[in-house]
């Protein structure tokens, strides 16, 4: 994992641990042995944080192949 931002400046521990939330959600969305309800609400929650990750220039990538 990165330890500065997209902008260069170094991440806090809060960004971090965003960020290591960000890439496990990730890893939970790529599977598709969930069950259903749950594969719906980890692309919901990715979705969400793929917002504040990306605000706070933590990340820059777009997530269809994951279905969100």
């Amino acid at each position: 994992m990165s330890t500065t931002d997209l902008l260069g400046k170094p991440l806090t521990e809060q960004e971090q641990e965003l960020l290591r939330v960000y890439e496990d959600l990730k890893r939970l969305a790529a599977r598709d042995d969930l069950p259903p309800c749950a594969a719906r609400n980890v692309r919901q929650a990715l979705a969400a944080l793929w917002q504040a990750t990306n605000d706070l220039d933590l990340q820059f990538e777009q997530l269809y192949d994951l279905g969100v």
